[in-house]
């Protein structure tokens, strides 16, 4: 048996006859032995779109049947609404989707509230809590948009500046400051926040600021409460924790939030001026969906969005954070055990989505990438560097259908790649003590049956 291709319309003939598979981009693998892998099988532990269950992945071509139909907007709503059970969505509130990502969810959510007396002006009127590239991203969005925002930074790794933010609200005497954003995960430090603590603060100081936190690694992966965390507004997409393929992002308003966006968008309107925004226009997203249940333009894949809450709701939500958290037991175990040290500069704030390391010192960008290509070429696991902070070091997730298995792969193939690139560290220990923490956690399984196309 030879190599030929035999299929006159292989998608493999094209790419290889247009010379498109050859070698490897950056000539890693130019001096190695590589062999050809018949499965493209690969154990993703990069923030997303991350590992979805089996269902997800059999539905995953599914499209929704239709776009305008009534019966069509009735399973939006209902999807909508149980999405919003999920996430503790406050009684009256109202869950918003776009067809777009956490990106686009941010986007609008920094465009909100905008009223008459910020045109021309330079008014405060958001604060921004920034520990990360992505919660970066967050004051990035408003500061594009023209709005004023006072941009509280951090170091990588450090926890929120809540003293900093006091001292901002309470020289805020005439609430000017409409929004106070901030991450319950920063996907870059692999940092978990306590939006509590924000909610805690805006109520001691009576300032009437929405609380606007960014889910998009934290939902599904730890406890996102609305209800029980004070938030008003709840930014997520589809890809990460929640289990789906990208193309759908979330936010999840409470009434607060709704009434104020809708009183914003009368008292523009009254004064004759424009919002700015159309697609990501929530005041303008709200009153299509409560008109007639549908999106304004073309929606995402509902059908599998629907199926990842199915099987989020089989096996608890409960049960799904604590899954996350043995996973991220598991690297941490590893990584320390090997002499490596986490970007999460205290304990009580290690994430239980994201696991950054650091890189020990002198080894950069170019020791960083070659880790990872060997963990991709030779161990068949993708993992992340850590975005915008390119010498820092590495990230293994714990996000949507991962479980301790795959951790414990990911772990051992991220430290004999660290040993094989001679980074210094010692694997076998490391090994050793994930094994230890992989024995403690691990649980018998019930895994779901698989399904046809028929059904069965």
């Amino acid at each position: 048996m030879n190599n030929e291709l035999i299929s006159p319309l292989s998608g493999l003939r094209r790419l290889i006859e247009t010379d498109q598979v050859g070698e490897f981009e950056n000539g890693f693998l130019n001096d190695k032995a590589p062999v050809w892998s018949p499965h493209n099988k690969i154990i993703n532990v990069t923030p997303g779109p991350a590992f979805g269950s089996e269902l997800v992945t059999q539905f995953s071509s599914t499209q929704t049947r239709g776009m305008r139909g009534p019966t069509v907007a009735k399973f939006f709503t209902t999807v909508r609404e149980e999405y919003g059970k999920m996430v503790g969505l406050q009684e009256g509130g109202k869950s918003i989707f776009f067809t777009g990502s956490g990106t686009s969810a941010t986007e609008a959510a920094a465009g909100s509230c905008y009223t008459p007396d910020e045109v021309d002006s330079d008014k405060i009127v958001a604060v921004t809590l920034e520990i990360g590239w992505f919660s970066m991203a967050m004051g990035n969005c408003v500061e594009n948009l023209g709005r004023g925002v006072t941009r509280l930074q951090c170091d990588l790794g450090d926890d929120l500046p809540y003293a900093r933010l006091k001292e901002v609200l309470e020289k805020d005497t005439d609430h000017n400051i409409k929004m106070v954003m901030a991450p319950q995960n920063e996907t870059a430090a692999g940092v978990t926040t306590d939006p509590n603590k924000l909610r805690a603060l805006l109520d001691e100081l009576n300032h009437p600021a929405l609380l606007v936190i960014d889910g998009i690694s934290s939902i599904g992966c730890m406890p996102a409460n609305m209800t029980e965390m004070g938030i008003d507004m709840l930014i997520g997409c589809s890809q990460k924790g929640v289990m789906g393929t990208p193309g759908i992002g979330m936010i999840t308003l409470s009434p607060k939030a709704v009434e104020k966006i809708q009183a914003s968008d009368k008292q523009m309107k009254d004064a004759g001026l424009k919002q700015g925004q159309h697609y990501l226009d929530l005041a303008k997203i709200i009153n299509a969906m409560d008109a007639n249940g549908l999106h304004i333009e073309t929606p995402g894949n509902y059908s599998q969005f629907a199926v990842a809450l199915d099987a989020i709701a089989i096996e608890g939500i409960d049960r799904v954070c604590e899954r996350h958290k043995e996973c991220s037991e598991i690297y941490r175990a590893a990584v320390l055990g090997a002499g490596l040290e986490l970007v999460a500069k205290e304990e009580h704030n290690r994430s239980n989505a994201v696991t950054a390391i650091k890189a020990p010192e002198g080894f950069g960008i170019k020791k960083i990438t070659e880790v990872l290509n060997i963990m991709f070429t030779k161990h068949a696991v993708e993992a992340a560097a850590i975005p915008g902070y390119p010498d820092m070091g590495w990230r293994l997730c714990a996000t949507g259908g991962i479980q301790p298995q795959h951790a414990m792969t990911a772990s051992i193939a991220f430290l004999l790649s660290c040993e094989e690139a001679g980074v210094p560290l010692d694997a076998t220990k490391g090994i050793a003590a994930a094994t230890a923490k992989y024995g403690e956690v691990v649980k018998y399984h019930r895994p779901l049956p698989g399904i046809d196309v028929y059904g069965r």
